[in-house]
């Protein structure tokens, strides 16, 4: 298929220097199994099971999408309210965790027909590999979440190192 122009938003978590450690231990404490490509995943449905460090990033993650779909949905400009659906309409209907260790990746694939997919940063050591979204690299930051329309496709290169780990989920309007 053709290469697309890649839109997506990143925002920074500011308490995530303290969370991240909590959540590295609760990704690798609920793997489940490899997926395509041999990184680990928990259960899709990490979002449902009350773990409180999940819940307060998810809390916060929630209140991102109103605005990530706003800017979507109007090219990157803050119009307000003026889209044409309900911002607040939006939920959050799988998640889970993933786990790398070196030589582990994930091939490329969609979430189609989710509408909005993110990707949160909860460890990257140096020299881990990029998320590539529709040919685009980009660089994991431990704290910073990605939102992205989630019939892109995208992957990550195999891991030069171990403990790359990313809390992922799918946004369903």
């Amino acid at each position: 298929h053709n290469k697309m122009f890649v839109e997506y938003y990143t925002y920074d978590y500011h308490y995530a220097s303290r969370l991240n450690p909590k959540l590295y231990d609760i990704v690798l404490e609920n793997v489940y199994h490899s997926v395509n490509g041999k990184g680990y995943i928990t259960l899709m449905d990490l979002h449902t099971r009350g773990i409180k460090d999940v819940d307060v990033l998810l809390t916060w993650i929630k209140q991102l999408i109103p605005n990530v779909a706003c800017k979507f949905a109007a090219n990157g400009e803050d119009k307000g309210d003026i889209v044409g659906f309900n911002a607040n309409s939006f939920k959050i209907n799988e998640c889970w965790g993933i786990h790398y260790d070196k030589g582990q990746k994930v091939v490329k694939h969609n979430h189609f027909p989710y509408t909005l997919t993110f990707a949160y940063c909860v460890n990257a050591p140096d020299k881990s590999s990029p998320l590539i979204i529709e040919g685009e690299r980009i660089t994991p930051v431990p704290g910073r979440v990605i939102f992205f329309l989630s019939h892109q496709y995208h992957s990550t290169l195999s891991s030069k190192v171990d403990g790359r780990c990313m809390i992922v989920g799918n946004v369903l309007y």
